[in-house]
């Protein structure tokens, strides 16, 4: 019998971050042939819907993985790790106070993607940010006094808007961001009232 701790755990809410770490296990078993692309696809689209830790916990249970559910946050060596979030004519959006290793991965063509860093935890200094919004519309809010280094494929008239230093100043935060808006849009920006009629005022 599941003792009342296990059971407790198990009703908890997923956050994205959990999630996102489940997807990361997928991924890695499929490419370790443990598991077939068919049953990564099954798997991830249940993984995107699970609201609880029990939802996820079949879905890497016979994984080498230890017991099917994220690891409890903040343990050593997560900053290492690279978050991965991907949809595609989508939308993906993170704000508020959520877990940020150095290396972030975002793939969303055709789609909306909005990544709010004001409130993140950061892992790591320098943050890795590698993007691909191709004919899809991407806005970044950094933390105030951030800078951010920008190197994305802008061909078939995609646009890069910055209002950020790209120079480090340490100890403020630094963004590398790579990636492709081909045909696409990247904003990135620190968060100020005179944005507000640009639609970022959902975004304080």
């Amino acid at each position: 019998m599941t003792g009342d701790g296990a059971v407790g755990r198990d009703a908890m809410r997923a956050s994205d971050l959990d999630r996102d770490q489940v997807a990361e296990i997928l991924r890695q078993a499929a490419g370790e042939g443990r598991i077939t692309l068919d049953e990564l696809d099954e798997r991830l689209d249940l993984a995107y819907r699970a609201r609880t830790y029990g939802e996820l916990r079949p879905l890497t249970a016979d994984l080498p993985t230890g017991h099917g559910t994220p690891a409890v946050p903040h343990q050593a060596g997560a900053a290492e790790r690279t978050l991965e979030l991907r949809a595609k004519a989508g939308s993906i959006a993170r704000r508020g106070e959520w877990e940020v290793p150095a290396r972030v991965v975002v793939s969303n063509p055709y789609g909306e993607t909005r990544l709010n860093f004001r409130e993140a935890r950061l892992l790591a200094d320098v943050i890795d940010l590698e993007i691909t919004a191709s004919w899809g519309d991407a806005k970044i809010v950094l933390p105030d006094g951030a800078t951010a280094a920008i190197d994305v494929d802008t061909s078939w008239f995609g646009d890069v808007d910055s209002r950020v230093p790209d120079r480090p100043a340490p100890p403020a935060p630094h963004f590398r961001i790579s990636g492709a808006v081909k045909g696409g849009a990247l904003r990135v920006r620190y968060k100020t009232r005179l944005d507000e009629w640009m639609g970022w005022n959902d975004w304080d």
